[in-house]
C-alpha cells in the first residue's frame, strides 16, 4: 500500500492575480494526509471576509470512496484569516445554510494550466446552521479520536476549539459574514455563471 500524499505546506494564504470566473479547485486534506472532499467552483472576486467561489449545482463533489453531483448551488468563503472555510446555502431544499469546516494550513497555488487550488487540512469539527436543527457543532467525537490518532499537537487543539466556540457565537449573533453577506455573492454568481455547467 502506498504512503498518503505530503499534504502540500507552507502555501501562501492570499493569492494575487485571481480573476473573476477563474477555476478554483478547494482540495482537502486529512491531518494524516490522506486525500479528503474535493470541490470545484469559479472565483466571484473578494472583500474585506476572504475569497469567495461559486459552487453550481451539478458540480462534481468527491473524495476517496465516494462522489455526488451537488444538488444545490453554493459560494465557499476561504476567509483572509483564521482556522476554517465555509460553504453557505441559500436553496429551501437544501437542510444546511451554513457549513463551517474547521481547518488548518489553509493556502492557495496556481493550477498549470490556469486556475487555482486552494488547500487545507480538515480539522473534524464543523459548526452547522442547519433548517432541521439549528446550530449546532458536529463532529466532536471525531475531533477527540483523531486528536489522539493523528496525534494533534495539543496547541492546534486549543486553537481549533477556540475557533470552533467562536465562530458557534458568530453564527448564532449574526455577526459578518454570517448575517446574509453570502446571498449576495451566491446572487451573483448565479447571474455570471448561469451556464457553468456548460463550460
Amino acid at each position: 500500500m502506498s504512503a498518503a500524499a505530503p499534504v502540500p505546506a507552507n502555501l501562501p494564504r492570499e493569492i494575487t492575480g485571481a480573476q473573476p470566473g477563474d477555476i478554483v479547485v478547494a482540495r482537502a486534506w486529512k491531518y494524516n494526509g490522506a486525500p479528503h472532499w474535493v470541490v470545484p467552483g469559479y472565483y466571484l472576486g473578494h472583500d474585506a471576509h476572504g475569497h469567495w467561489i461559486y459552487q453550481p449545482a451539478g458540480s462534481l463533489v468527491s473524495r476517496p470512496g465516494h462522489g455526488h453531483w451537488a444538488e444545490s448551488d453554493a459560494v465557499c468563503l476561504i476567509p483572509h484569516s483564521g482556522s476554517w472555510l465555509g460553504t453557505f446555502y441559500d436553496d429551501t431544499d437544501e437542510d444546511f445554510r451554513t457549513y463551517l469546516d474547521l481547518s488548518t494550513q489553509i493556502g492557495w497555488r496556481k493550477l498549470a494550466r490556469g486556475g487555482w487550488e486552494v488547500n487545507s487540512v480538515d480539522m473534524d469539527l464543523d459548526v452547522v446552521d442547519s433548517r432541521s436543527r439549528g446550530i449546532y457543532l458536529d463532529d466532536e467525537d471525531e475531533f477527540t479520536e483523531h486528536a489522539v490518532q493523528m496525534s494533534y499537537p495539543h496547541e492546534l487543539v486549543l486553537v481549533i476549539r477556540t475557533e470552533a466556540e467562536a465562530l458557534l457565537q458568530s453564527v448564532s449573533g449574526l455577526q459578518p459574514p454570517f448575517e446574509g453577506t453570502a446571498t449576495t455573492w451566491l446572487a451573483n454568481g448565479r447571474t455570471e455563471f448561469s451556464d457553468a455547467s456548460s463550460r
